[in-house]
């Protein structure tokens, strides 16, 4: 892929929306939408893989998938609080879901595209994992952030000119700046 057949890291990249959508399944006070088979079935059928013989063991599986996905994403926002070996860990869990994720290559006399080998939950967390391949080939792969904000750890496509925003908005921001001057202001007296 030349410079000129990427896409703009301003605008947002079709495979983002999955990744992110998959990573704020628990972001900020939104509660836990991965709590049970029923949060994860609702889930599946949103992002077009329908599974309704999803467990709650299945839940737990996807939730130790995106908690991996959010640690490394939170990387990506030089997170100081994310040891190396959180990260290691992180990427460790991420083979082990691909060791079940399988996907085939497509190929045509003009492309080859990957596809899930399989369909439901697995086939879900098939087209997590190519989203991620083509964010990274695209050069998009480290723009995928976590807010830095403890609270929040909200997933958003970063599209600073400098990739260096490393809060998902300006109230983030401000509510951690806010929480730093407080502590500085309580520390001095």
């Amino acid at each position: 892929m030349t410079a000129a057949d990427r896409p703009s890291p301003l605008a947002p990249h079709p495979a983002a929306s999955l990744v992110i959508s998959f990573v704020n399944t628990h972001a900020g006070g939104s509660g836990e939408q991965l709590e049970n088979a029923d949060g994860l079935r609702q889930w599946l059928r949103a992002a077009g893989h329908p599974d309704d013989a999803v467990s709650d063991a299945d839940a737990a599986t996807a939730r130790e998938f995106r908690d991996a996905l959010r640690t490394l994403l939170l990387a990506h926002s030089q997170n100081d609080a994310v040891p190396p070996d959180h990260v290691a860990h992180a990427e460790a869990r991420l083979v082990r879901i691909s060791d079940n994720a399988p996907l085939h290559a497509v190929t045509s006399r003009t492309t080859t595209t990957l596809v899930p080998a399989r369909s439901g939950l697995w086939g879900a967390f098939g087209a997590i994992l190519i989203a991620i391949t083509e964010l990274d080939r695209a050069g998009m792969w480290q723009r995928i952030k976590a807010c830095r904000n403890e609270i929040c750890h909200e997933g958003f496509l970063d599209r600073s000119r400098n990739a260096s925003a490393i809060y998902h908005g300006p109230g983030c921001s401000s509510m951690v700046s806010m929480r730093a001057y407080r502590q500085r202001k309580k520390d001095s007296q």
